[in-house]
C-alpha cells in the first residue's frame, strides 16, 4: 500500500510539472507581447472607430477578416494597388475578408470614416 501512495504522489508531481511547463510557454505570443498570427489567418476587430490590430503581418495566401464590433456601420476599402472591391456596409458583428496572395504592404481605410486607416503586410 505504501508503494501505491508513492506512485500516486509521483504521478501527481509529474502532472503538476507538465502543467507548470505549459503555463510558462509562449501562450501563442511573439516576443514583445504581441499575439502571434497563425499562418494563413488574421483577425482585425473594429472597435471605437479603430482597427485592432491596425497593421498585422501575415504570410502569402493569408485570409484577413475584419469584424465590426461597433454599433456604427463601417466598410473596408483597400487603397493599395491591389484595389479589391469595397466591402458592403458592415453592421455590428458583420465580417469581411480579403485573401492576400503576394508579399507587399496593402493599405486600407474605412470607406465611411476615412480617417480610420491600417495596412496589412504580407511577408514570406
Amino acid at each position: 500500500m505504501a508503494r501505491s501512495g508513492g506512485l500516486i504522489r509521483s504521478t501527481v508531481f509529474a502532472v503538476a510539472a507538465v502543467l507548470a511547463g505549459a503555463a510558462c510557454g509562449d501562450g501563442g505570443e511573439k516576443q514583445g507581447g504581441t499575439p502571434a498570427t497563425p499562418p494563413g489567418v488574421a483577425s482585425i476587430q473594429i472597435v471605437n472607430f479603430q482597427f485592432t490590430p491596425p497593421n498585422p503581418t501575415v504570410k502569402p495566401g493569408a485570409k484577413v477578416t475584419w469584424t465590426n464590433g461597433d454599433t456604427a456601420v463601417h466598410s473596408i476599402k483597400d487603397t493599395s494597388p491591389l484595389a479589391t472591391p469595397v466591402s458592403p456596409d458592415m453592421a455590428k458583428d458583420a465580417t469581411f475578408s480579403i485573401t492576400y496572395g503576394q508579399p507587399g504592404s496593402y493599405t486600407y481605410i474605412c470607406g465611411i470614416h476615412q480617417y480610420m486607416t491600417g495596412s496589412v503586410t504580407v511577408a514570406p
